[in-house]
């Protein structure tokens, strides 16, 4: 979970002494990084979903998982505006309770969601390569669908607990309200550190270990001997390369957010406590938060790897 320290200008730790912290950066760095994610993200996940929804034929399983991996980049995409505004300001949010829940309840469902798609999509590469004629059987397009509903359920389970334990905003020591931050250390040492552990082990190290695992099988199929089969060859290359991609963005995108989180998280319920470690992780967390939001851009890229007749100029065509 994206949750603050207790104050944008300084921070007491265990020993009572004022270790003064800050990030003026990010002023400049969210509003630029969710501009420019606002407007790529919107326009290229709302081109696949146009392109999938004009395909003719069945959605194959990997496509499945795509159109609502585009939607939920999408709906994420969409609402960055609030936390352009919210960060230009200087950390101020003027939109209220509500819309604090409902941004900052998509922010979670983008992030964990896009993980568990794009962990869905590398099971499927998977099984086409590895398990080709097992693959006959497991890859029914309503799979796909039962393990999507099966994903939302999750996400909205997990966010309705989220938004019911309380308000989301709070007051700044300077009299700005923020939103999903400053929460304080008794909260921290109850249900928020519960749920950021519990989030990052069930929406990041676990997919992240799946597609570990996958990836060096397929790489082990690939180089068995084919000769003579020239097709089959390229169509696993080309699984090869796409959860090659699917690792890279989550070496990118979520593996930083989550080592700094995790450091974060026991230094908010005092397991960890350094004032250089305070200043360290306020900053990191800035940028790191930056770089989950480009999965959202980077998630389209994904599926024009997937599909050869994929051309971004003739895609709304």
């Amino acid at each position: 979970m994206s949750i603050d320290s207790a104050d944008s200008t300084n921070h007491t730790d265990t020993n009572n002494t004022q270790c003064e912290v800050g990030a003026d950066f990010q002023y400049i760095l969210f509003p630029v990084v969710y501009s420019v994610v606002f407007v790529f993200g919107t326009v290229s996940n709302s081109c696949v979903l146009w392109y999938l929804f004009r395909k003719k034929g069945d959605f194959s399983p990997s496509e499945v998982f795509m159109v609502n991996l585009a939607a939920i980049d999408l709906i994420f995409a969409v609402t960055l505006p609030f936390k352009v505004a919210y960060h230009a300001l200087g950390n101020d949010w003027i939109f209220g309770e509500l819309a604090c829940k409902i941004t900052g309840s998509l922010f979670f469902a983008n992030m964990y969601g896009s993980t568990l798609f794009l962990t869905c999509i590398c099971l499927d590469r998977y099984i086409a390569v590895v398990h080709p004629i097992r693959s006959l059987h497991l890859r029914r397009p309503r799979y796909g669908v039962v393990a999507c509903c099966l994903i939302w359920l999750l996400l909205v389970g997990s966010l309705l607990y989220l938004t019911i334990k309380g308000p989301l905003t709070s007051k700044f020591p300077n009299g700005k309200t923020a939103c999903l931050e400053n929460f304080s250390s008794s909260s921290w040492k109850g249900h928020i550190s519960g749920i950021s552990i519990a989030a990052a082990v069930v929406g990041f190290f676990i997919p992240l270990a799946i597609i570990i695992v996958c990836y060096p099988l397929i790489a082990r199929k690939l180089l068995e001997p084919a000769a003579g089969k020239d097709t089959l060859y390229m169509v696993k290359r080309k699984a090869l390369r796409i959860v090659l991609l699917m690792l890279l963005v989550f070496l990118l995108c979520f593996v930083p957010y989550h080592l700094i989180q995790l450091i974060h998280t026991l230094r908010r319920i005092q397991v960890l406590a350094s004032c250089r470690l305070i200043q360290f992780t306020y900053s990191a967390r800035r940028v790191t938060m930056a770089l989950t939001s480009l999965n959202s851009c980077l998630d389209p890229v994904v599926y024009s790897f997937m599909r050869d007749t994929f051309q971004w100029r003739k895609l709304c065509c």
